[in-house]
Order: C-alpha cells, then structure tokens, then sequence
C-alpha cells in the first residue's frame, strides 16, 4: 500500500515534546486529519492520558480518547495516525504495539528517545507484523 501523509513541522516538533514530557514512561497520541487527492493531510494533534503509566506498554485513556473523537467529529476530520514513544528502545513495533494495533488503515508513528535527537520512524501494523511507511512528507505549515 503506497500512502503518502503530510505532518506539519510544528506537530512532529509537538509529538516530541509530548513523549519527551512524559518520559520514562511511553505517551500516546492521535494525529487527525482529512485526505485529499490520496494525501492523508494531518490537521491535528491529540494528546492522550497513558492509562497504564508504563515505561514499556501504553493504555489509552477512555475520557482522553473520548474527547478527542468528539473534537475530531466536530471537525470533519478522520484518525489518521497513531503516535506513541519509546523511552528507552529502538521506533520499531513491539509485540505489545501488534497485539494493540487500533486499525491497519491508520498510520503508527513510534518516537525514540534513546537517542538525541530524538528518532521518529511510521509503520503499517497488522496481524501479520509491520512494514515501514514508502514515505511521508514534513511541511513547515
């Protein structure tokens, strides 16, 4: 599957603050938006509460992700990606982020912060396993 997804600078710069202020523990956020002309243009970022609290695993929170599919709604807008960090490991997909995989037809962005700066890499998950995003766009917007 070729997909092409348009992150904001600012957004990707936001995600990293995100994991960077949650750490040692993982965070997770959404990233929504619309597609346009096969583009997944990300409009929105949305932070959630981990609910596990835990350096290895995330949880999403039910009133945090609640909220946000409101806003999202409201906005015309669809989930588009899922973001979350690992504190201490590689961005690549555990066996923890296959089994909880929201949908195969959302992108996963996973940041590392073992290394600075930090590492930001997107995945394809699914049943099966993972494969690495063909590729996706920064824009200074």
């Amino acid at each position: 599957m070729s997909f092409r997804l348009q992150l904001p600078r600012k957004l990707r710069e936001e995600m990293i603050a995100h994991a960077r202020s949650e750490a040692p523990n993982e965070c997770v956020g959404l990233l929504a938006g619309v597609i346009e002309g096969g583009i997944g243009v990300v409009r929105a970022r949305y932070p959630l509460v981990n609910a596990a609290a835990s350096p290895f695993e995330y949880l999403s929170e039910p009133k945090s992700m609640f909220a946000a599919h409101r806003s999202m709604h409201a906005l015309g807008q669809d989930i588009l990606a899922i973001y979350h960090s690992h504190p201490t490991s590689a961005p690549v997909p555990s066996r923890a982020d296959l089994a909880r995989s929201y949908s195969p037809d959302v992108v996963n962005f996973i940041i590392s912060l073992r290394s600075e700066p930090p590492m930001l890499r997107a995945w394809w998950l699914n049943e099966d396993g993972y494969r690495e995003l063909d590729w996706y766009w920064l824009i200074e917007a």
